[in-house]
């Protein structure tokens, strides 16, 4: 098995192009991912241990659908694909119990910083340093989703994988550091990051749509990673193959 951790630009688009294709062609699949994620966010905060379970079920879903739909075009087997990757369900409760704390510290830091701003658009009545506060509180928003994905959501997915293809502990997390300290990991996460500060503006909670894109672009990354290709493309070679001869 072929392991590349050393991504280029083209590779991380690459995963950007295959998941949209990937959306377009099954949009019963988007559906009830979709669905998912979004009666996670409906799910108000003071339920926490109910939200927490669904950010986790978001995740094994997205991954576990995509991974069986890519490698083999259908879901059968999905109750066994269940089976055997129940050592990964654990782990994934803590990591998003992780994250779950890691965004309440960065709601109450973005909540402290508009604090600020409002006092000092008081005192100062200054628009212009008004507004660079507004700024460096969308960036930190950013970044701190960014560094979610990364931090927590990422090896999550690696874990599934590594679980699925008998990879070890170990080498896991030599892949997981290799891709989270390039600077191009971290931007390519940031496009789905900037849900946060959107969510913010907009005053609604779009934690759950983040997981779940984070979720599927990270599958399709390790996809490239491992060097996966889908079924359907092996059976269209054969077909093509077939003839040529």
């Amino acid at each position: 098995m072929q392991i590349n951790t050393n991504l280029e630009k083209q590779d991380y688009i690459k995963a950007y192009k295959e998941m949209c294709s990937f959306i377009f062609k099954r949009p019963l699949f988007a559906a009830v991912i979709v669905a998912v994620a979004l009666a996670t966010s409906f799910i108000p905060f003071e339920m926490f241990p109910l939200k927490m379970a669904g950010f986790a079920l978001t995740i094994l879903t997205t991954v576990c659908l995509t991974t069986l739909l890519y490698r083999t075009g259908s879901l059968q087997g999905l109750i066994d694909e269940v089976r055997y990757q129940q050592k990964v369900f654990l782990p994934a409760v803590i990591a998003v119990l992780a994250l779950s704390w890691l965004g309440f510290i960065v709601a109450d830091i973005l909540i402290g910083m508009m604090g600020q701003q409002a006092d000092m658009h008081v005192q100062l009545a200054t628009p212009a340093i008004a507004g660079d506060l507004t700024s460096s509180s969308m960036l930190v928003a950013v970044i701190a989703g960014a560094i979610v994905c990364i931090a927590q959501i990422m090896p999550f997915v690696l874990a599934y994988f590594c679980n699925g293809l008998n990879v070890s502990k170990k080498q896991g997390e030599r892949i997981w550091l290799a891709l989270m300290t390039r600077t191009k990991t971290f931007l390519a996460f940031v496009p789905m990051a900037q849900l946060i500060p959107i969510g913010l503006m907009l005053n609604i909670d779009t934690t759950g749509a983040m997981i779940l894109l984070a979720a599927l672009y990270s599958t399709f990354l390790f996809f490239i990673v491992f060097n996966i290709e889908p079924k359907q493309a092996e059976k269209s070679q054969q077909f093509t193959l077939v003839e040529q001869a």
